[in-house]
């Protein structure tokens, strides 16, 4: 089968400025309230700063940052606040929800968007 160059790039070109457009990339978008199993609500913002990701809350920003790639369905997480950091692992099952792990595996809590 024969295929009609322009019209392949075309479709290529369309299709990358449609996903740039949506905003797709390999990870997951984290920003927004999100609502733990456990009640309490935790929250990503685009410029970076999160909050209530960890236990102690020492004052001042708190920072999150998300791997680019996924680990057999897991992203690390990096959670960082002064002299405090932790390092997790997120498992998204969709858009909406999230499960957050320790290094351990263990798992922690799950996120719904709120």
């Amino acid at each position: 089968m024969k295929v009609n160059k322009k019209v392949a790039m075309a479709s290529i070109g369309l299709a990358a400025i449609g996903a740039l457009m949506m905003g797709c990339s390999s990870t997951p978008s984290l920003a927004g309230t999100w609502e733990s199993n456990s009640g309490d609500t935790k929250v990503f913002y685009e410029d970076g700063t999160c909050e209530n990701m960890l236990s102690v809350d020492i004052g001042g920003p708190m920072y999150c940052s998300i791997s680019e790639k996924a680990t057999d369905g897991y992203y690390s997480l990096r959670v960082k606040q002064g002299a405090n950091s932790a390092n997790l692992m997120v498992k998204p099952d969709g858009k909406d929800h999230l499960a957050v792990y320790n290094k351990s595996g263990e798992m922690l809590y799950e996120l719904d968007r709120a």
